[in-house]
């Protein structure tokens, strides 16, 4: 993991540290100013998730450019996809997208691009080598410049890629263990969006369980959230969701159980719900009554809900969560 922040530099100097940092990149390109007159912003985090490139970055008053020349000496094609919070120009083989908010747009190495922000906007970005993703380059390039975000994938990847941008610090070990359910997913997102059946058929298939957790941690609140109905969102049998969380080291009921508790056990520590009652807490994390909550806390955390809340974040912080059968 690293981290790059202009702030850090003297303001004299930050055109050439900010051209220094883009030629460096995984997809190498030229920056500077959108305008001279206006300090730039730029933020960014960059990790590897094996040959996987994940950027996290906040900018203002920047441009960026990938030459011609550039693009045709790459010796190891790459496919970028980026998601804004805010209007971001990407432009590439005369398309032009300015979308802003939510957009996933994906370009690539082998083309000139431009990039640009006017004002302060946050976006993250994903690399993958082409060969990665096994996809021709024909198929691929009939879906670059298109918002990705309105596809069925579209919301699922914009979530992962929030969460694999935001995660803490990871062994090099468990951050390879994360390659190929990324390339899956964005396998799954290119060959959906671009409507072909056959070749999406065996990504969507690998990318289950993925998807299947992201949408536990999305619902697991929802107090109607069962095997059955899990089951049926996804179109497969009970047995079959069983063994696909089996693969992934998951029992359903245990998990379900112990993030709702964890995210109880974070409410209640919270200074701002101080006011809300622990049977309110309960019912906002999916249990159906005080009385059971009360019981798996304490199975959880050695302690009843109300004497959670008295402790200290140190002591808190000494308490290992016990594991739930």
């Amino acid at each position: 993991m690293q981290r790059f922040d202009l702030s850090d530099v003297e303001r004299f100097a930050h055109v050439d540290v900010l051209d220094e940092a883009a030629r460096s990149c995984s997809v190498p390109f030229r920056a500077r100013a959108a305008d001279s007159r206006r300090p730039i912003v730029f933020r960014h985090l960059d990790r590897y998730f094996g040959p996987v490139n994940v950027t996290h970055t906040r900018l203002d008053n920047f441009y960026g450019s990938r030459s011609r020349a550039v693009a045709r000496r790459d010796g190891e094609p790459r496919l970028i996809l980026t998601m804004s919070d805010g209007p971001y120009t990407i432009e590439q083989n005369d398309r032009c997208d300015r979308s802003g908010a939510g957009a996933i747009v994906p370009y690539w190495s082998l083309a000139p691009m431009r990039l640009e922000a006017t004002e302060e906007v946050e976006a993250r970005s994903i690399t993958v080598p082409l060969a990665a993703l096994g996809l021709p380059h024909l198929f691929v390039r009939d879906v670059l410049m298109r918002n990705l975000a309105t596809s069925p994938l579209g919301p699922l990847v914009s979530r992962y890629l929030r969460e694999l941008s935001a995660l803490p610090p990871i062994s090099e070990h468990h951050a390879r263990a994360l390659t190929q359910p990324t390339i899956d997913l964005l396998r799954a997102l290119l060959t959906t969006a671009g409507g072909d059946e056959f070749l999406s058929r065996q990504p969507l298939s690998r990318t289950l369980g993925v998807r299947v957790m992201l949408y536990l941690r999305d619902n697991v609140t929802d107090r109607s959230l069962t095997a059955d109905a899990l089951a049926a969102h996804f179109g497969i049998s009970k047995r079959y969701l069983y063994a696909v969380l089996a693969q992934m080291g998951v029992s359903l009921g245990d998990w379900i159980r112990a993030e709702r508790l964890d995210r109880a056990a974070q409410t209640l520590e919270n200074p701002a719900n101080a006011l809300t009652s622990v049977a309110a807490v309960a019912h906002r994390s999916g249990f159906a009554d005080h009385s059971t909550f009360s019981r798996a806390f304490r199975q959880r955390y050695g302690c009843t809900p109300s004497e959670w809340r008295l402790l200290t974040t140190t002591e808190r912080a000494n308490l290992r969560p016990n594991p739930l059968h």
